[in-house]
């Protein structure tokens, strides 16, 4: 199965060909938060929260964007249960300006955060050892988008760490629900 994913701009250019109101980095934030609450997520299962307001479906979407998003679901589902600490934020490249890479960190952190809900998990406080501190991050970084930059160099190496404790976040977060999942099956009550 194919780990690496699209590129940013690809995906970016296919959700606004179907007039798509998030970007590229907030979908697949909302794709990890999911997959991280459930473990497994259908492309349709992924694609309707996001679209909430939308009469079209992700089966009328154009063949190439719906093949485009097959292609992110699956490579993020490789990364994020594969065992290799391969996963990855889609977030623009190096090329972009950091104000505009800060702020698709931003809206990837708010799509991680509507993901977990969207999969039913409301009470984070509830979570289990790391998790609501991790989320609590999450929502801080979530944020980012507000700061001022001052320093580019000093800048540039904060926002590969907010990057690197997102990423490692996540993981920690997706193999926390993956035993609370493991721990809780077979029980009536549900986890949320």
């Amino acid at each position: 199965m194919k780990k690496n994913l699209p590129d940013f701009d690809v995906v970016n250019d296919a959700l606004h060909g179907v007039s798509h109101d998030l970007d590229a980095a907030e979908l697949h934030g909302l794709l990890c938060g999911m997959v991280c609450a459930r473990g497994e997520v259908s492309l349709t299962a992924w694609l309707q929260p996001a679209l909430p307001e939308k009469a079209v479906t992700p089966a009328q979407w154009p063949a190439a964007t719906r093949e485009i998003m097959q292609e992110l679901l699956a490579s993020t589902l490789a990364q994020i249960n594969g065992s290799e600490f391969g996963f990855r934020l889609l977030l623009p490249g190096d090329d972009a300006g950091l104000a505009a890479r800060l702020e698709a960190l931003g809206n990837w952190c708010q799509g991680f955060l509507l993901g977990i809900s969207e999969a039913g998990i409301k009470e984070t406080q509830a979570l289990p050892g790391e998790l609501p501190e991790i989320i609590t991050d999450i929502l801080n970084i979530a944020r980012a988008g507000d700061y001022e930059l001052d320093d580019e160099n000093e800048d540039e190496a904060a926002y590969m760490e907010l990057v690197e404790y997102v990423r490692v976040g996540v993981q920690l977060f997706s193999e926390e629900m993956a035993a609370l999942h493991a721990n809780n099956a077979g029980m009536e009550r549900p986890l949320h």
